[in-house]
């Protein structure tokens, strides 16, 4: 939303399991990518991201967007701060945790 992308998905991506496929993604759930390819596309997107913060103005924090065109999310008026917030929670969510026993 941010960035204006209308299709951001990549065959990697994978969304909640309860979603249904929608216009314009079709995810691959059976791919079984190597480590390389998940690494690199994982620099990618923290890059991106990286790229997205360090270039923020308080201004454009307080934007809102509207994607009207056909896939997921269609919304309107959606806050960038929330974009970032769903955004560095996943991160926070998905983050690997320490072993200890």
């Amino acid at each position: 939303m941010i960035l204006g992308d209308v299709s951001p998905w990549l065959p990697l991506d994978l969304p909640w399991d309860e979603a249904t496929p929608w216009d314009g993604f079709q995810w691959e759930r059976e791919a079984r990518p190597s480590l390389d390819e998940v690494l690199a596309l994982r620099r990618e997107r923290q890059a991106t991201i990286r790229q997205v913060m360090e270039s923020l103005t308080d201004e454009q924090l307080a934007a809102k967007r509207t994607r009207t065109e056909p896939g997921w999310p269609q919304v309107e008026n959606f806050p960038v701060k929330e974009c970032l917030r769903i955004v560095l929670n996943e991160e926070w969510e998905h983050r690997p945790t320490p072993n200890v026993t």
